[in-house]
């Protein structure tokens, strides 16, 4: 149960004494509200436009049959109501209880939704913030392996090239190696040979 959107504030409302379903309210721009929400819930059964000044308060009389308006400008109106928004309906009490009943376990509902709603969304927040969290982790994770893969590669190569170059040096050894052995068994003498003989004479 609920009302359309108004331009005019409501100023005053009062219950009818005489009828749990009626109720009354003023507005600022002299409206007079009458509702029965057993005829209507959403619109007010009767508006009536009491003046062109707000009506900044309402009183009714205890029998329900009059009903005084006081405005901004201090004009009081007295309205006689008929007897249709004076005399009790048929079952009026138990219709009204019961939709108060309807209306507070609708509204218990819709909080209970509401809550379950907030519950989800949070829980799907915290979800997402954990996925999130997580697949910084796996970044993280992927670089530090490639950043050791790359260093594994380097050292590979490095140890490669090292044994590359030891390889090469002790072939040249032996290479220098066999050709000592070869001109010791020929009896050619080195260059250097030559030129410390040829100075000690």
């Amino acid at each position: 149960m609920w009302t359309k959107y108004h331009t005019a504030y409501l100023t005053d409302g009062c219950w009818s004494p005489t009828r749990p379903a009626v109720f009354y309210t003023t507005r600022m721009d002299g409206t007079l509200d009458i509702w029965d929400f057993l005829f209507k819930q959403n619109d007010p059964t009767l508006s009536i436009q009491v003046c062109d000044d707000p009506l900044m308060s309402l009183r009714a009389q205890d029998q329900g049959k009059l009903i005084a308006c006081g405005s901004q400008q201090g004009t009081a109106t007295l309205l006689e109501l008929s007897e249709g928004l004076i005399q009790l309906q048929r079952n009026e009490k138990s219709l009204v209880t019961a939709m108060f009943e309807r209306e507070t376990r609708r509204e218990k509902i819709l909080e209970a939704r509401h809550r379950e709603m907030k519950l989800k969304e949070r829980t799907k927040s915290k979800g997402a913030a954990e996925k999130e969290d997580d697949e910084k982790e796996e970044d993280y994770d992927e670089e530090d392996l490639v950043g050791k893969a790359e260093a594994d590669f380097f050292d590979t190569i490095e140890h490669a090239v090292k044994l590359r170059e030891k390889k090469d040096a002790e072939k040249k050894k032996q290479e220098e190696a066999l050709k000592a052995s070869e001109d010791a068994g020929s009896g050619k003498v080195s260059p250097i040979d030559e030129e410390s003989k040829e100075k000690e004479e």
